[in-house]
């Protein structure tokens, strides 16, 4: 197979602005790429400063977590990290240049740093920015903002950080001036001729990157399947207080109103805790940075020789828990700081898992043992096994139009001729450097995903769905069509031709034209839905149907279910709450009330005339009876909402004898509070659906993976079955 198959630079088109950041790594990336390990799927870069590092990891197509302590440094995570597509257009630029309607309540910049860092004129401009930033329309937007004023800010004030009161001198000396002629240039001015850059660097690895805003000793214990971390603290007695240094920037993008500014240069007091900025504190916080660490298995460690503990203290710490290589550089020019003087060394500490500790080293199954595994529906180990993944993926690209498109993407060579035997030749073919395999064909996935999205008119669609008023399938909808038409219709006991003739226009047509309307309405709010799940970065989409599985949520096979509260589970808590069937129930207030109603009707038509009939007496008694059907209701809802597994394994047992499945599922629970049986509607109410379904996604990254784990039985099968399972409410 082409080397140029397992291609990794694919993203480096995309170029990171140079930052002005003391101890920033922009200059280090290419050295410190040759010692990223193979195989590597994620990373987390701990301390994350100015975002280039994990800007390079982004670029090598890495799922990305980086995280600051420093609110300042977390959105320029956001927009350049976690942000895969917003930028800020010329509309923008209008909302924020703007004489803002918040002025008044925008005063902090002018009232601390007029005549330190700004003239007047210039801190107005920058407050009156600030209150802007908050008028753009989304998170990423804004974060994007603040990373350009940042930078604008830098670029304005000579050596580029606030500690220092030299600012406006600086910026009346000529020879400075010749040197940077941004010195005497208005922020705006800075700012627009810096944003096509950072525009430009915005970009969709396809990975669900996430910037964090934590101290990083309270962050490790929260995350979880990362391959590798970076580390890169500050270099404690070597220029470690980075709150000194960029204090201004945190100041503006937390706009303070309970600090104390202190000193010559308006420092905010009291500062953030960091426990690795004071050699009191800093062994300490190394030594549980390294235990907390434990689970990763790769460690990267930017260090100098300048700093402390020494090298060889630090290393001796590291020896407790990996295997150490230290490599050095050597600094020709100073960088700004003191652990980057010209003559000092940058040490990087390359920590793999010690030998004598077990390394799981996964055995590849050859293909038969997926295969038989699917098709025998025992789908557990498909969770677990990047292999058994492997396997599913090809799966999905296993049609005659993907499976030439891929070949010609991938620029491999595939000697079979038929569909089976290519998709048992890819698998062998493509298990041999699996990460490298699963980047690859998640890159054509999302390729494939893109062009199948953008075919759909989504605001269009909506409108034809909302064009069916009524949900009535007309039949046994539990059975196919032509088994409840031959039951009905054909199979009867009077035999008459001119009878058939005559309940086509009043039963069959209504029959035929409900089952329809209902599976169009059905097959194509699916559509919108899955696409939902679709264009989020956390889903790979399996772009050709398969059994068992819609698409991948950060690896993790679901098969998508959208479903409502079902009325039996209503029943059966009902129950055991040792309250009535609800028709029951309805029946007995209703003859108690003197209401009339047709006792030989199917069930839902008695349910329906009942309850209409209550509400067209707008009394009190209807009212009563209506309301406490619907607190009885809403407290099995709100059960439900806080014990989800009780409802996903009710779903699971209940389901139909033909159409049983033990796969992993997803369940989108619709639910219309007002009135329960409108809740199929929510299917096409996209702005319900999207923002409960973005914010699942969002931090599903974050969940336990036992939290999704459960244990079934199904009424004929001898064995439980185990699965992986969640679920989305999405209620009105």
């Amino acid at each position: 197979m082409p080397e140029r198959l397992f291609e990794d630079f694919k993203y480096f088109d995309y170029k990171f602005p140079e930052p002005q950041y003391l101890g920033a790594k922009y200059v280090m990336l290419d050295w410190i790429r040759q010692f990223i390990p193979r195989g590597i799927r994620s990373v987390l870069d701990a301390f994350g400063g100015s975002q280039s590092v994990s800007f390079l990891f982004k670029q090598l197509g890495f799922q990305t977590f980086t995280n600051d302590f420093l609110n300042f440094n977390y959105q320029i995570g956001k927009a350049m990290i976690e942000n895969s597509s917003e930028k800020l257009t010329d509309e923008d630029l209008t909302i924020l240049f703007q004489e803002s309607p918040n002025k008044n309540d925008f005063t902090l910049i002018e009232h601390l740093f007029t005549d330190i860092f700004f003239e007047r004129e210039q801190a107005i401009f920058l407050d009156n920015f600030r209150a802007n930033i908050p008028l753009l329309e989304n998170d990423y937007k804004k974060a994007l903002a603040f990373t350009v004023i940042f930078r604008s800010m830098t670029r304005k004030i000579t050596m580029g950080h606030f500690a220092h009161t030299q600012a406006l001198s600086y910026s009346n000396n000529p020879e400075r001036i010749r040197r940077n002629r941004s010195l005497v240039r208005p922020i705006q001015d800075i700012f627009s001729e810096l944003l096509p850059m950072y525009n430009n660097a915005v970009f969709d690895n396809s990975r669900q990157n996430i910037s964090y805003h934590q101290n990083i000793l309270e962050l490790l214990p929260e995350i979880r399947n990362v391959d590798l971390v970076y580390f890169d603290p500050p270099y404690c007695n070597s220029h470690a207080d980075y709150q000194s240094f960029y204090h201004l920037l945190e100041t503006y993008t937390e706009y303070w109103k309970d600090k104390d500014f202190i000193n010559g240069i308006n420092r905010y007091e009291p500062q953030r805790y960091s426990g690795f900025d004071k050699k009191s504190t800093v062994i300490e916080s190394f030594e549980k940075l390294f235990e907390l660490a434990e689970e990763i298995p790769h460690w990267l460690i930017s260090y100098n020789d300048r700093s402390y503990p020494k090298i060889d203290t630090f290393e001796q710490i590291l020896k407790k828990h990996r295997n150490v290589q230290i490599e050095t550089k050597i600094y020709r020019n100073g960088r700004g700081g003191k652990g980057s003087v010209a003559g000092s060394r940058e040490i990087l500490f390359i920590c793999s898992p010690k030998t004598n500790v077990p390394v799981t080293i996964p055995t590849m199954k050859p293909f038969e043992y997926w295969q038989k595994l699917h098709q025998s529906e025992t789908l557990g180990e498909f969770n677990t096994d990047r292999s058994g993944l492997l396997w599913l993926k090809i799966k999905s690209i296993k049609r005659k139009g993907f499976i030439e498109d891929f070949v010609a993407f991938s620029q491999c060579h595939l000697s079979e001729t038929k569909l089976d035997s290519q998709f048992k030749e890819l698998y062998g073919l493509l298990s041999g450097n699996l990460e490298s395999s699963h980047r690859l064909l998640d890159d054509y996935a999302q390729k494939i995903n893109r062009s199948q999205i953008k075919a759909i008119d989504e605001a269009q669609l909506v409108s034809e769905l909302y064009k069916l008023k009524s949900f009535e399938w007309g039949g046994d909808y539990q059975n196919s069509l032509d088994k409840y038409l031959v039951s009905r219709y054909v199979k009867v006991d009077n035999p008459s031709y001119s009878n058939l003739i005559a309940k086509f226009e009043t039963e069959i047509n209504p029959t035929v034209q409900g089952y329809v309307l209902n599976s169009w309405y059905n097959y194509w709010s699916s559509v919108l839905i899955e696409n939902i799940f679709k264009t989020h970065s956390a889903v790979l989409p399996t772009i050709g149907k398969i059994k068992n599985v819609d698409f991948f949520i950060n690896d993790v096979p679901f098969d998508l279910k959208v479903t409502y509260l079902p009325a039996e589970y209503i029943k059966q808590k009902r129950k055991e709450k040792g309250l009535s069937i609800e028709l029951m129930f309805l029946k007995t207030q209703a003859e108690a009330m003197g209401i009339k109603f047709d006792k030989r009707a199917k069930q839902h038509d008695m349910y329906y005339e009942i309850t209409e009939k209550m509400r067209d007496r707008n009394d009190n008694s209807g009212k009563r009876v209506l309301s406490q059907l619907q607190k009885e209701k809403l407290s099995i809802l709100q059960e439900a909402q806080k014990q989800p597994k009780i409802l996903a394994k009710w779903l699971y047992e209940n389901q139909g004898e033909m159409r049983f499945g033990a796969e992993n599922r997803l369940f989108l629970v619709l639910v219309d509070t007002d009135n329960f049986a409108d809740s199929w509607k929510l299917k096409r109410n996209i702005e319900l659906l999207k923002p409960a379904i973005v914010s699942y996604l969002k931090k599903f990254k974050k969940r336990n993976f036992k939290d999704l784990e459960l244990s079934f039985s199904f009424k004929g099968k001898p064995n439980p079955f185990n699965v992986l399972t969640d679920i989305i409410f999405v209620i009105k």
